[in-house]
């Protein structure tokens, strides 16, 4: 009887053992393909510290990621962890399909009078936050003094008011002395499939004017106000009437204005630091120039904030270990690491990386940027809004007439 006991007690152990390993959570993180190396990186941190815990990290890339996380979270069948650009977050959580965040990062430690104020807001939907982010960024302006030099402007006095950006603009639109056709600024048209390259370069012009898409409470319609058109048709007027952008303006997304910017046929372009990367690798001769962003003379610069944020689905299977795994990876040391850009965390600024003085203006930058409206419809209303700024870039339509259009169609997005 004895050794049936025995028996029947090693029996259970053993099934209990098998029990504990079966439940040690095996966490998905879905990470971005050129972070991926990173992301694995801290995940292997993340488990040495925490060894009871799996993470299993998968990389994807920017097209149809937000189709594909729909997918998930509609099916239930979902990762734990998500890197998402924050434009998207508010759209996710208003699936419900979202878990709130800010109670249990609180309580795992994270501490968020440190994160930029712009980025927490690009994450709060209905009073609650849905996303941790991680990634700050904004536009400055990028100039080639070299151009600068050549059309005779001071390389180390560049523009700040939109007189003097115009001035700029026209002087460095010129054939120079290797007979290369040169345009001051670089408009993005979008290209037929990026009205988020065109939003995020012409939406800041309203908001320096005093105008914008919508009002402050994002239930009125303020595209078609006279501050809004005035924006709109000086972001135009670039293009069609001083003709100080190129002719593929109406293709350029972001890649293609940093290109001709590369090759020296765009003296001056919005862009992020990411972009300063890029430029140093692709073209080590040009003498980079960067400020920020010219505004109305009187008034004050604006910017679209971009970043990333992390979230964590409703139904992730390892909810708890993935609120860990975030709260680890609101480290300010951690984020400065692991962004392309800037860390939401702001005292991640003091890392080494940061200290280029290339970087100061877009530091600058930061302090006016703001989140796009944080309402499911705005994704509908920014695509409307593209359609109606490449009408009038292609002359179609007045700016007012093609503006005045473009309020009727938000109105209606609005009111469903």
């Amino acid at each position: 009887m004895k050794r049936k006991t025995r028996i029947l007690a090693a029996g259970l152990a053993l099934m209990l053992s098998h029990a504990t390993c079966a439940s040690a959570a095996d966490l998905v993180w879905w990470t971005m393909n050129w972070n991926e190396q990173k992301a694995k990186d801290f995940a292997a941190e993340f488990m040495k510290e925490n060894p009871g815990i799996n993470v299993r990290v998968e990389a994807n890339v920017a097209g149809g990621l937000q189709s594909r996380i729909l997918v998930a979270l509609q099916s239930g069948s979902t990762p734990d962890l998500i890197d998402v650009q924050n434009g998207v977050n508010i759209p996710l959580a208003e699936t419900g399909k979202l878990e709130p965040l800010r109670d249990h990062l609180t309580a795992a430690g994270v501490n968020f009078d440190d994160v930029l104020p712009a980025s927490l807001d690009t994450a709060t939907f209905n009073g609650e936050l849905y996303g941790l982010p991680f990634q700050a960024e904004a536009h400055a302006l990028i100039y080639n003094k070299g151009a600068y030099k050549e059309a005779g402007l001071d390389p180390d006095k560049p523009p700040q008011t939109w007189t003097e950006f115009l001035d700029s603009a026209k002087a460095l639109t010129r054939t120079n002395s290797a007979g290369q056709k040169v345009y001051g600024y670089g408009v993005s048209g979008g290209g037929a499939d990026q009205p988020g390259n065109a939003l995020f370069r012409s939406l800041p012009f309203m908001w320096m004017n005093g105008g914008g898409i919508l009002g402050p409470d994002n239930k009125e319609v303020t595209i078609n106000s006279p501050e809004s058109v005035e924006a709109v048709k000086f972001y135009v007027d670039l293009f069609t009437t001083l003709k100080v952008s190129p002719p593929s303006t109406l293709e350029n997304d972001s890649n293609a204005l940093r290109r001709l910017f590369q090759v020296g046929n765009v003296a001056m372009i919005p862009g992020a630091t990411s972009d300063i990367e890029r430029i140093r690798e692709a073209a080590p001769e040009i003498e980079l120039g960067v400020a920020p962003l010219p505004h109305p003379d009187g008034k004050e610069t604006a910017v679209i904030l971009g970043g990333w944020n992390f979230i964590i689905p409703k139904d992730a299977p390892n909810k708890e270990a993935a609120i860990k795994l975030a709260a680890f990876m609101a480290n300010a040391g951690r984020q400065a690491a692991y962004t392309t850009t800037f860390p939401a965390a702001m005292s991640g600024l003091q890392a080494q990386r940061f200290n280029d003085p290339l970087m100061d203006a877009h530091k600058t930058m930061l302090q006016h940027a703001r989140p796009q409206p944080a309402i499911p419809q705005w994704g509908q209303i920014g695509q409307i809004y593209y359609n109606y700024l490449q009408e009038a870039l292609l002359e179609g339509s007045t700016v007012q007439e093609a503006m005045d259009a473009a309020a009727e169609e938000i109105k209606s997005v609005l009111s469903q």
